[in-house]
């Protein structure tokens, strides 16, 4: 079988680059375009390690390495889990019970391990692929233009299915409106005017207010949780930290991590997040003039106007009497836009009622000069978070792990988002409409793919039967039908054995 690690050192990706994307696209068109690529099956784990070397992984991968001494190396195991959604694993476990196993250095122990282990940096190794993703597509002359570039922040409910999960609870589903046990994802991603790529996240769980079943289970299910030892100084210690601390307060040192090396114009949230504290932290960065976006609740909270304090709903009915409400046609939206402060920030407040009958919802800004048709433009850039968590659940089982081990859900979220880049790269290049399509249209190749080596197999093992009821020796099978191919003996089976009547193997 080739060797994954040789197949990482090719360097060039033969593909054609298109400017222009749209930020949201629901037309579902051919991706054909792909099969280009793909024309040889021989050849697709080829082209799939080959996106890969795009992002140079004996750079991204220097810090994994010198961390395991002896057996397998770590950036070889991690090879071939990033190839797992497009050979239609979605486990080590799956694989190993495929016809795919070969792929696989080592036994599938390797790879448990490998997960469970608390000394990788998957933050930092996740940071490394978005550095190297910014480079090509500036490379590739695909940067986003500034004054779109943005930081969005939001959290998703990771299901789970066992009670002895470490750190699982029960969760308040916004999607169902219900309780579900599994684990909360707080994400940041990045946009920087063509493409959204996950940047940062960390994994939480909510005690609840209920003394009696914290974390909305009994004492008897939170005994017989999973439980690990981890070194005070571990990368899976830090992790573990960051599990019973508030989603505001961790969201705001990612904020602080991503300002550092990304840069940003806008960090946009949603209410949940919205707050005086995060205003401070982005408004508070030195470094980069960034502005905040973010939904506000129509509730208690109080906003400075002419030396006064008012509610949310206090300002909009006095918007309206002093004449300030206006009609966009465009998004049949009545809107009022207010200029106030906000914990002694000034903000610029944009009240928004879409249809006759709709409720008011209202929109801060730290950034004054916006009007509302241009605020609306990028607050819309938020709802591609949303996007990334569905296609991630749907495509790259987002979530699906089901190890008892906390280490290994990092390690298998952490994947994820790589995996993602990557396709978000192939996206970028390719101008494709959605990743849903590029996974079905790899996997099936990759299906195909095996197919004919499992066919391939059957021929030579038919071939040697033959060839011994007739005592005939041959040193090499392999050469001996590759030469009856180079002579066109065996056109007539091999078309036979592959798709359509084509032959694949030369």
């Amino acid at each position: 079988m080739i060797c994954f690690m040789k197949l990482l050192s090719i360097s060039n990706l033969h593909v054609q680059s298109k400017n222009n994307i749209m930020l949201l696209s629901k037309d579902i068109k051919s991706v054909d375009e792909l099969k280009k690529y793909f024309a040889d099956p021989q050849k697709m784990v080829d082209h799939l390690v080959d996106l890969l070397s795009f992002f140079e992984f004996k750079r991204v991968f220097k810090i994994l390495d010198p961390i395991k001494k002896r057996g397998f190396a770590m950036s070889q195991v991690f090879s071939l889990i990033l190839l797992f959604p497009f050979l239609h694993h979605a486990s080590v476990h799956a694989l190993f019970k495929s016809g795919n196993s070969k792929l696989a250095s080592g036994q599938k122990d390797v790879y448990y391990r490998f997960k469970n282990r608390v000394d990788i940096p998957w933050r930092r190794l996740l940071i490394n692929f978005v550095r190297r993703f910014l480079v090509i597509v500036e490379l590739r002359g695909q940067s986003g233009k500034p004054g779109e570039r943005c930081l969005i922040i939001d959290d998703s409910l990771l299901g789970k299915t066992g009670k002895a999960i470490e750190f699982v609870g029960r969760l308040w589903d916004h999607v169902t409106h219900g309780s579900k046990l599994g684990l909360r994802l707080l994400l940041s991603c990045y946009y920087d005017g063509k493409s959204t790529i996950p940047v940062d996240f960390s994994i939480h769980r909510e005690k609840g207010k209920n003394d009696q079943k914290p974390y909305g289970l009994t004492k008897k299910q939170l005994k017989g949780q999973y439980r690990k030892c981890r070194q005070a100084d571990s990368q899976g210690c830090k992790r573990e930290s960051e599990t019973d601390k508030t989603k505001s307060e961790v969201g705001m040192e990612m904020i602080k991590r991503a300002l550092g090396y990304l840069p940003v114009d806008y960090v946009l949230m949603d209410s949940w997040f919205t707050s005086g504290a995060m205003i401070q932290c982005v408004r508070g960065y030195t470094k980069q003039n960034v502005h905040l976006i973010g939904m506000m609740k129509m509730g208690n909270a109080q906003y400075s106007y002419e030396g006064k304090l008012y509610g949310a709903d206090q300002l909009q009915r006095m918007g309206k009497r002093m004449g300030l409400m206006n009609r966009c046609r465009k998004l049949n939206a009545s809107y009022i836009v207010m200029e106030a402060e906000y914990k002694e920030y000034p903000v610029k407040l944009f009240f928004s009622r879409f249809g006759q009958r709709g409720k008011w919802h209202l929109i801060l800004s730290t950034d004054t000069s916006l009007g509302y048709m241009r605020l609306m433009e990028l607050y819309q850039i938020r709802w591609t978070i949303e996007v990334l968590f569905k296609e991630g659940k749907q495509y790259l089982n987002l979530g699906g792990c089901q190890s008892k081990d906390f280490d290994a859900q990092i390690a298998d979220t952490t994947i994820t988002m790589i995996q993602y880049i990557l396709l978000t790269l192939r996206k970028r290049f390719d101008d494709y409409d959605t990743r849903g399509e590029i996974f079905r249209d790899v996997g099936e190749q990759m299906q195909e793919r095996t197919l004919h080596a499992r066919l391939w197999d059957l021929l030579v093992a038919v071939m040697k039967i033959i060839m011994e009821s007739f005592d005939i020796i041959i040193e090499d099978i392999d050469v001996c039908i590759a030469r009856l191919i180079n002579q066109d003996k065996l056109k007539g089976i091999l078309e036979l054995l592959s798709p359509n009547h084509k032959v694949i193997l030369s």
